[in-house]
């Protein structure tokens, strides 16, 4: 799921509610289920704290990249009935809005058994700008085979054909560590997730300045990662 793609829409046969849609890759089919104030209970399942304003329902897609995906007419809600500080703040790690995104692979396709579930889970807030409710991505959560994984964005990441990094802010715009400016980027510092050293300079840091080069947030640990880049 494109995080950065997902938004409200209204509903043309009833324009009070709204309709979730969003851009998708798969490279299986699934299903999708969108719930409204809902709660994360055991096995990374979630169930709406509010039952008698959205009965959740799977919606069933094929595989294919670059999908569009929007609710059925009829299925969305009237989310006027919520207060902006409802609608923008978790409360109690109960989520305004809740994307629940399960893959069903076959067996030809080298996929899990059928008591076995892969989900991508999106958990968000919803923020009025200039008075239209928008989507505020919170958190990523990936379920697979019975264990839980929150996605984590790495600041710094380029794409193999372009120099452009994932973090707009930063000052450096290349693909070289910020210390020595020779040895690519494959060690990020963590908490602040900005990849930005080699793994040599990685290790004389934390003897130096134990600070990260590009915020200056002190460092708690370094993670080196292995990009492998697609043969043309």
């Amino acid at each position: 799921l494109h995080k950065d793609t997902i938004r409200l829409e209204p509903d043309a046969a009833d324009p009070d509610r709204h309709l979730v849609a969003f851009t998708f890759d798969a490279i299986t089919d699934g299903s999708v289920t969108i719930y409204y104030f809902a709660k994360e209970g055991k096995d990374c399942s979630f169930s709406s704290v509010y039952p008698e304003l959205q009965t959740p329902t799977k919606i069933p897609f094929q595989k294919g990249l670059a999908q569009r995906f929007i609710q059925p007419s009829g299925s969305g809600v009237d989310l006027g009935f919520f207060s902006l500080d409802e609608l923008s703040n978790p409360s109690g790690e109960v989520f305004p809005l809740v994307v629940y995104a399960e893959a069903y692979p076959s067996p030809e396709e080298g996929g899990p058994s059928v008591n076995s579930t892969r989900a991508q889970i999106t958990l968000a807030v919803l923020e009025k700008h200039n008075n239209d409710l928008q989507v505020k991505v919170i958190k990523q959560i990936l379920w697979i085979d019975g264990v839980r994984y929150e996605l984590r964005e790495i600041f710094g990441l380029v794409n193999s054909t372009e120099a452009d990094v994932a973090d707009s802010d930063a000052d450096d715009t290349g693909k070289e560590c910020v210390i020595c400016l020779t040895e690519p980027r494959d060690t990020a510092v963590i908490p602040c997730r900005h990849l930005c050293l080699c793994s040599e300079c990685a290790k004389t840091l934390r003897y130096q300045s134990n600070k990260c080069p590009i915020c200056r947030q002190p460092v708690e640990k370094l993670m080196e990662i292995k990009v492998t880049c697609p043969e043309p």
